[in-house]
């Protein structure tokens, strides 16, 4: 009976073996809680996270992380008897989030570039993709203003990046 289940025991660890993910949830849990301390720091106002960061791996492609914000803090209709935006607002609520946005695509920048430093497992041919979708009201102006940022690069050149130019040469950049 021995020699019976060891054949068994032996394939059943060598499948285990093989499927196996190169990153585990751990692995990606430290980046993401990286990149919510980034985010929930990026600028002086509170709740502009909206939701944690979440990670996944894609075998063969490599790790993808997503979140949303608000990149300025607004209320929404029947907040605090709120019903209509001032044209006053509308500008201001419009100009910060233009001044905030570079600001938000440095702070991705940076933490591909973490994140691949962190994700020491990751094969150095796969990406590493950041997504963050902007969270917008219904009155705002969003003309110009995308939804959604998405960078991705792949870990060797993230690596071989030293500086911020190269660092930025180095990442694809889709505006949606």
């Amino acid at each position: 009976m021995k020699y019976f289940l060891a054949p068994f025991l032996a394939a059943s660890l060598l499948i285990a073996a093989v499927t196996e993910p190169v990153l585990n949830r751990t692995m990606l849990i430290k980046v993401e809680k990286r990149i919510d301390q980034r985010l929930e720091t990026l600028f002086d106002e509170p709740f502009l996270l909206l939701g944690m960061t979440r990670g996944l791996y894609l075998d063969k492609f490599g790790a993808v992380f997503s979140a949303e914000l608000q990149l300025v803090s607004t209320p929404g209709v029947g907040t605090f008897g709120f019903t209509a935006p001032t044209s006053e607002m509308l500008v201001a609520t419009r100009k910060k989030k233009l001044e905030r946005l570079p600001l938000l695509k440095d702070a991705m920048r940076a933490q591909l570039a973490s994140a691949a430093i962190a994700l020491e497992k990751l094969p150095v041919d796969e990406k590493v993709v950041l997504g963050i979708s902007i969270f917008r009201r219904s009155w705002e102006d969003s003309t110009g203003l995308p939804a959604q940022i998405v960078m991705q690069a792949t870990r060797k050149d993230l690596l071989n990046a030293r500086t911020a130019p190269a660092i930025e040469a180095a990442i694809k950049i889709q505006e949606f």
